[in-house]
């Protein structure tokens, strides 16, 4: 039996719980470390593109875009970090003219290719680290950033030893160092940014999923449970 931990919510039929499921036996504590709040906005400025870097942003740009009965111009395109941000997107009906690999260096240079003279809006968090406007700061004609939702790190929490900590944000790391040590935690990071804040909290079992889907995610995790044969001592 392996332990998991998650730092979001999963729903019962969630792509995460599914693989893990079917390849074998997992005990899965799935609990967000952050709490999520809108920002109210009114308008949108005029763009040419309109870029995403995780799903939540994704998630709060369109709850408020309905409310307002916003319309966004159907010559703007549409930019997704990763695989799980454009996916997110399909759930409004929008494809991606533009999805990376979740990688910000890696995004950001390639995307820089596709924004020359152009105006790019960021929907982001409050404390957005702004990692892919820094690679195309240079070819953009304007860089908006427009902060959409605050996120905050919870300080009531218990989270009990597992196998394995799956942190799906930099924020969530840095919540869960403040209560408990990551030097003897065995961890999978989302993405690269994640994965160098685990590092700079203390952990040294480190690993990062290829992509930042929940397949990927579940797959990383069996991975790491068929090199192990012995269970992992948690202090």
């Amino acid at each position: 039996m392996t332990r998991v931990f998650i730092s979001r919510h999963l729903p019962e039929n969630s792509s995460f719980r599914e693989k893990l499921a079917s390849f074998g036996s997992f005990i899965i504590q799935d609990e967000p470390l952050i709490d999520l709040l809108p920002i109210p906005f009114s308008i949108i400025e005029p763009c040419d593109w309109i870029f995403f870097s995780s799903k939540n942003a994704v998630s709060f740009f369109f709850k408020q875009i309905k409310s307002l009965s916003i319309k966004i111009p159907t010559s703007v395109k549409w930019g997704a970090i990763g695989l799980a941000t454009a996916k997110e997107l399909l759930t409004y009906q929008i494809t991606a003219d533009f999805s990376g690999n979740g990688n910000p260096e890696e995004v950001g240079i390639s995307f820089s290719t596709l924004v020359n003279g152009k105006k790019i809006l960021f929907p982001a968090a409050k404390n957005s680290r702004e990692s892919i406007q820094r690679f195309i700061k240079n070819e953009a004609l304007e860089i908006i950033n427009l902060a959409i939702y605050d996120n905050l790190p919870k300080c009531d929490f218990e989270v009990a030893p597992s196998d394995i900590y799956v942190f799906t944000s930099p924020l969530n790391v840095i919540a869960y160092s403040k209560k408990y040590d990551l030097s003897d935690k065995n961890c999978l990071a989302i993405g690269e940014t994640t994965a160098q804040q685990l590092k700079y909290s203390g952990a040294l079992n480190v690993i990062t999923s290829p992509f930042t889907t929940e397949e990927s995610m579940a797959q990383s995790i069996i991975n790491f449970s068929c090199e192990k044969s012995v269970n992992i001592p948690n202090n």
